[in-house]
Protein backbone atom coordinates (compact mmCIF):
# COMPACT_ATOMS: atom_id res chain seq x y z
CA UNK A 1 0.00 0.00 0.00
CA UNK A 2 1.37 3.39 -0.92
CA UNK A 3 0.60 6.06 1.65
CA UNK A 4 2.95 8.81 0.53
CA UNK A 5 0.36 11.59 0.86
CA UNK A 6 -0.43 10.68 4.45
CA UNK A 7 3.25 10.30 5.33
CA UNK A 8 4.05 13.68 3.74
CA UNK A 9 1.34 15.26 5.88
CA UNK A 10 2.76 13.56 8.97
CA UNK A 11 6.22 14.97 8.15
CA UNK A 12 4.77 18.49 7.97
CA UNK A 13 2.92 18.02 11.25
CA UNK A 14 6.01 16.78 13.07
CA UNK A 15 8.07 19.63 11.69
CA UNK A 16 5.52 22.01 13.21
CA UNK A 17 5.37 20.09 16.53
CA UNK A 18 1.78 18.92 15.98
CA UNK A 19 2.49 15.52 17.46
CA UNK A 20 -1.09 14.73 18.48
CA UNK A 21 -2.32 15.28 14.92
CA UNK A 22 0.54 13.17 13.56
CA UNK A 23 -0.32 10.50 16.13
CA UNK A 24 -3.95 10.37 15.05
CA UNK A 25 -3.19 10.04 11.34
CA UNK A 26 -0.51 7.44 11.98
CA UNK A 27 -2.79 5.45 14.26
CA UNK A 28 -5.44 5.30 11.51
CA UNK A 29 -2.83 4.05 9.05
CA UNK A 30 -1.56 1.51 11.57
CA UNK A 31 -5.08 0.09 12.02
CA UNK A 32 -5.43 -0.39 8.24
CA UNK A 33 -1.98 -1.94 7.87
CA UNK A 34 -2.22 -4.34 10.83
CA UNK A 35 -5.40 -5.92 9.48
CA UNK A 36 -3.97 -6.63 6.02
CA UNK A 37 -1.87 -9.78 5.68
CA UNK A 38 0.40 -8.12 3.10
CA UNK A 39 1.19 -5.08 5.26
CA UNK A 40 1.08 -6.62 8.74
CA UNK A 41 4.87 -6.56 9.21
CA UNK A 42 5.06 -2.96 8.01
CA UNK A 43 2.32 -1.99 10.47
CA UNK A 44 4.90 -2.27 13.25
CA UNK A 45 6.79 0.69 11.78
CA UNK A 46 3.62 2.74 12.01
CA UNK A 47 3.10 1.45 15.55
CA UNK A 48 6.60 2.66 16.40
CA UNK A 49 5.72 6.13 15.10
CA UNK A 50 2.45 6.19 17.05
CA UNK A 51 4.49 5.56 20.18
CA UNK A 52 7.09 8.19 19.31
CA UNK A 53 4.40 10.83 18.86
CA UNK A 54 2.78 9.78 22.16
CA UNK A 55 6.21 10.21 23.78
CA UNK A 56 6.27 13.89 22.77
CA UNK A 57 2.76 14.52 24.07
CA UNK A 58 3.50 12.81 27.39
CA UNK A 59 6.74 14.74 27.68
CA UNK A 60 4.87 18.02 27.15
CA UNK A 61 2.56 17.03 30.00
CA UNK A 62 5.66 16.39 32.14
CA UNK A 63 4.77 12.71 32.46
CA UNK A 64 8.39 11.73 32.03
CA UNK A 65 8.19 8.17 33.36
CA UNK A 66 5.33 7.28 30.99
CA UNK A 67 7.08 9.10 28.16
CA UNK A 68 10.22 7.02 28.65
CA UNK A 69 8.18 3.80 28.70
CA UNK A 70 6.53 4.77 25.41
CA UNK A 71 9.92 5.70 23.93
CA UNK A 72 11.10 2.14 24.57
CA UNK A 73 8.17 0.87 22.48
CA UNK A 74 9.26 3.13 19.63
CA UNK A 75 12.79 1.73 19.91
CA UNK A 76 11.46 -1.84 19.95
CA UNK A 77 10.14 -1.59 16.38
CA UNK A 78 12.35 1.13 14.91
CA UNK A 79 14.80 -1.37 13.37
CA UNK A 80 12.11 -2.44 10.91
CA UNK A 81 12.54 0.84 9.03
CA UNK A 82 15.88 -0.46 7.78
CA UNK A 83 15.01 -4.17 7.68
CA UNK A 84 11.77 -4.17 5.71
CA UNK A 85 11.53 -3.50 2.01
CA UNK A 86 8.79 -0.91 1.51
CA UNK A 87 7.76 1.62 -1.12
CA UNK A 88 7.32 4.00 1.83
CA UNK A 89 10.88 3.61 3.12
CA UNK A 90 12.08 7.09 2.11
CA UNK A 91 9.25 8.75 4.02
CA UNK A 92 9.76 6.43 6.99
CA UNK A 93 13.41 7.48 7.14
CA UNK A 94 12.44 11.16 6.99
CA UNK A 95 10.00 10.67 9.87
CA UNK A 96 12.62 8.78 11.87
CA UNK A 97 15.16 11.59 11.36
CA UNK A 98 12.62 14.22 12.41
CA UNK A 99 11.71 12.26 15.53
CA UNK A 100 15.34 12.27 16.64
CA UNK A 101 15.77 15.92 15.71
CA UNK A 102 12.73 16.86 17.79
CA UNK A 103 13.84 14.67 20.68
CA UNK A 104 17.23 16.41 20.70
CA UNK A 105 15.41 19.76 20.93
CA UNK A 106 13.69 18.82 24.18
Amino acid sequence: MKIIDELSEIILLIDRNYFLNAHNITEDLWRKYKNDKETRDESFILKAFVNAFAFFELYKMQRYEHANTIWKLFKKYEYLIDDLDSINKIEYKKIQELIYKKRDEI
